[in-house]
């Protein structure tokens, strides 16, 4: 698993989701890593075990965007995959 790609791939949502973050809060898999390289600075390369990242919402938020984060990140060429029958398939 290439960490430094990996790292790069979950900026590039961050900095495609901007607009949107102030609304977001990462949990799930990435939030041990962001806290101990990036808020603790105790750096901590290797524990990122996941590449999918996941957010909480909160369900009073009544800001209006232009676009739904699903319509924005398709914009910007993100798919989905889905485990059906034991294969991914690709959307």
């Amino acid at each position: 698993m290439d960490h430094d790609k990996i790292e790069s791939i979950f900026f590039n949502v961050l900095e495609d989701l901007k607009d949107y973050l102030p609304d977001l809060t990462l949990v799930g898999g990435w939030m041990p890593y962001i806290y101990s390289n990036f808020y603790w600075k105790n750096f901590i390369k290797s524990p990122v075990t996941t590449a999918d990242i996941d957010f909480g919402v909160d369900q009073s938020i009544t800001r209006n965007y232009p676009k739904t984060i699903f319509q924005t990140l398709s914009s910007l060429n993100y798919g989905e995959r889905h485990l059906q029958d034991e294969q991914i398939i690709y959307y």
